[in-house]
């Protein structure tokens, strides 16, 4: 299954977050927090967001001893 971060242009987290991504080799894909009008309203604040489907693993400062222990669920 692949997985969706939702981040933002500029957000060191977010930055962060798909460069942890990367480095696990978890095959995802990025998108804007301001593509659609109920990501802002759910997560404008809460970006970098991994989704797995409509259920969030992850958000804000991503761990990477935590995310490695979620994608195993």
């Amino acid at each position: 299954m692949s997985y969706i971060l939702i981040s933002r242009d500029g957000c060191h987290l977010c930055e962060e977050a798909e460069q942890l991504l990367e480095a696990l080799r978890v095959p995802f894909e990025r998108r804007s927090v301001d593509e659609k009008p109920e990501w802002v309203a759910h997560y404008s604040f809460r970006v970098p967001v991994l989704l797995k489907g409509e259920q969030v693993l992850m958000e804000g400062r991503f761990e990477a001893a935590r995310l490695t222990k979620l994608l195993r669920e």
